[in-house]
This record gives C-alpha cells, structure tokens and sequence, in this order.
C-alpha cells in the first residue's frame, strides 16, 4: 500500500533500491514536476527500451535484482514485490514504482488476485531526474 502517485510539485514513487551490502530496500523516490495547478508534468525522461508484459495469477520470480534501471506501470492486476528483509509492497492498476537494484540479492515478485497483470516495463540509463 501507500504506492499512489501522489500530485503536487513532485510525484512520488514506491522504488526498490540496493544498499553497499547488496539487501534490497524499499524508498520513496522523488520526479519533479513544474507546471500549472491544471497540469503539471516532469521533465522528458531518456529510455532506452520498452516492452509489455503479462502474467497470469500464481505466477511468481524468486529473489532476482533488476536486469537494468527500470520504471514499472502496472495497467491491470496485482502483483506484490518483496525485498531483502520481508517488506511486501502490494501494487494495483495505476501504480508505478522504479526497480533500481540492479547488483545484490533484488527482489521477489508475485502475481496475485485472480485476473492477469499486465505492465509496462520502461529501462533508462540512468536515474534521469529520480531522486
């Protein structure tokens, strides 16, 4: 829980990040974003790929970091990652988060509920303007 997109001068994300002993962690991180109180928007962000992906209920990775810095849109589903030490994020349609534990132990995922998730997987460079 507590995932939502959260709307003022900045939108915050769930991340998954990696300490120097490589345990996984969730954080808040951080996309500044300028505009009107009608529409405010981030900076373009680079990505260098993106695919779609669907999974079916039941479906599960063990413990696997992040093949690149990549930013997660869930459209339709629920999944649950958890990270090194036990903390289970349950994420639904709407949710974004960014997996950023590239290196180390990574994190697990499952498919749960009963229809299919569907994501959009985007990987960047780099973390862009992230914090």
């Amino acid at each position: 829980g507590g995932c939502r997109v959260s709307v003022g001068a900045h939108m915050k994300f769930a991340c998954v990040d990696v300490d120097e002993h490589g345990h996984s962690y969730f954080r808040e991180t951080d996309l500044p974003q300028t505009g009107s109180a009608q529409r405010i928007s981030s900076k373009n962000q680079d990505v260098k790929y993106w695919k779609m992906s669907r999974s079916l209920p039941g479906h599960s990775v063990d413990f696997k970091s992040a093949s690149a810095l990549t930013i997660v849109a869930v459209f339709s589903g629920q999944m649950d990652i958890t990270v090194s030490n036990g903390e289970t994020r349950h994420f639904v349609r709407g949710d974004m988060l960014t997996l950023f534990d590239t290196h180390g132990q990574g994190h697990l995922v499952r498919i749960v509920g009963d229809e299919p998730c569907h994501a959009l997987h985007m990987v960047v460079a780099d973390r862009g303007t992230f914090s």
